[in-house]
C-alpha cells in the first residue's frame, strides 16, 4: 500500500510539472473522423447481441505542426461538437502524450497518436481570439479517454484536470488580416480537399491562405479528381464549388 501511494504521489507531481510547463496555445481543427466498430457481446438462440464501439480521431494544427489525437466515446459522453469543422479555432494544451482542446462549444481530452510537420498555421482573427479569451472555465470533466486506465486511479485524473484548468492563458494579440478565405464545397459531400498538395480536411471546408497563387484538388474514392488554381489576396473571400464526375 505504501509503495502504491508513493507511485501515485510521484505521478501527480509529474503531471503538475508538465501542466505548468505547457501553456495553452491557439490552434485550428484540421479534421474530425468517426470510427464505429461493432462487436458481438453475446449470443441468444443463434442471434448475436452486438454493441457499437465509437471512437474519434481529431487532427489539430498548432504553429508548424499537426497533432493527431484519439479517444473512445463512452455512453455517458457527448460526441465532438458539430461546429468543429476544418479551421475551427480552439485552445490547445499538450501535456506529455495528452492533448487538451477547449472552445466555446465544448472541451475534449485525447491521447496523442501522431505528430506531423506542417506549414505554419493561419493566424487567428481578432474576433476568433476574442471568443476564445471570453470562455469560462469548463464546469464539468473533459470528454475523452479515462485517466483511470492510464494511471491506475481516479485521483491522478482529477489532479491532471485541475492542473489543466489552472494553466496560464495566452494573452490575445490583435493582428491585422494577412490571409484570404476560401470556402470549398463539393458534390458529393465529404470529399477531401488538397491545397498545394497538402490535405486540408473534408468538404465543406473553410481554408485560410496567404496571398498568391494556390492549387486546389478535391478527391473522393470512385470519382475523378477536380482541380483548380486561384489567386488569393489579403482579406478576400472566395467560394469554390467542386462537382466531381464518377470514374
Amino acid at each position: 500500500m505504501k509503495r502504491f501511494s508513493a507511485a501515485v504521489f510521484l505521478t501527480l507531481v509529474c503531471i503538475r510539472l508538465f501542466a505548468a510547463e505547457s501553456p495553452w496555445q491557439y490552434g485550428r481543427i484540421v479534421d474530425v473522423h468517426k470510427s464505429v466498430n461493432t462487436k458481438t457481446k453475446a449470443w441468444v438462440v443463434n442471434t448475436p447481441i452486438t454493441e457499437d464501439e465509437i471512437s474519434y480521431t481529431i487532427s489539430v494544427h498548432i504553429q508548424d505542426k499537426i497533432l493527431v489525437g484519439s479517444f473512445d466515446l463512452m455512453p455517458e459522453e457527448s460526441a465532438p461538437p458539430q461546429e468543429w469543422t476544418t479551421n475551427y479555432p480552439v485552445k490547445v494544451q499538450v501535456v506529455a502524450d495528452r492533448l487538451y482542446l477547449r472552445a466555446p462549444t465544448g472541451d475534449l481530452r485525447l491521447r496523442i497518436v501522431q505528430r506531423k510537420i506542417a506549414k505554419p498555421m493561419a493566424p487567428l482573427t481578432v474576433d476568433e481570439k476574442k471568443r476564445l479569451a471570453e470562455m469560462e472555465a469548463p464546469a464539468g470533466s473533459l470528454v475523452g479517454f479515462s485517466d483511470d486506465k492510464a494511471t491506475g486511479g481516479g485521483t491522478a485524473a482529477k489532479a491532471q484536470a485541475s492542473s489543466v484548468e489552472s494553466a496560464p492563458q495566452p494573452a490575445p494579440a490583435a493582428l491585422p488580416p494577412t490571409m484570404g478565405l476560401v470556402n470549398v464545397r463539393s458534390t458529393p459531400y465529404l470529399s477531401e480537399v488538397f491545397v498545394d498538395g497538402d490535405s486540408m480536411g473534408y468538404t465543406p471546408a473553410k481554408v485560410n491562405l496567404p496571398p498568391g497563387k494556390h492549387s486546389f484538388r478535391v478527391e473522393k474514392a470512385g470519382y475523378k479528381a477536380w482541380t483548380k488554381e486561384i489567386v488569393i489576396t489579403v482579406g478576400s473571400e472566395l467560394t469554390l464549388d467542386a462537382s466531381l464526375e464518377k470514374k
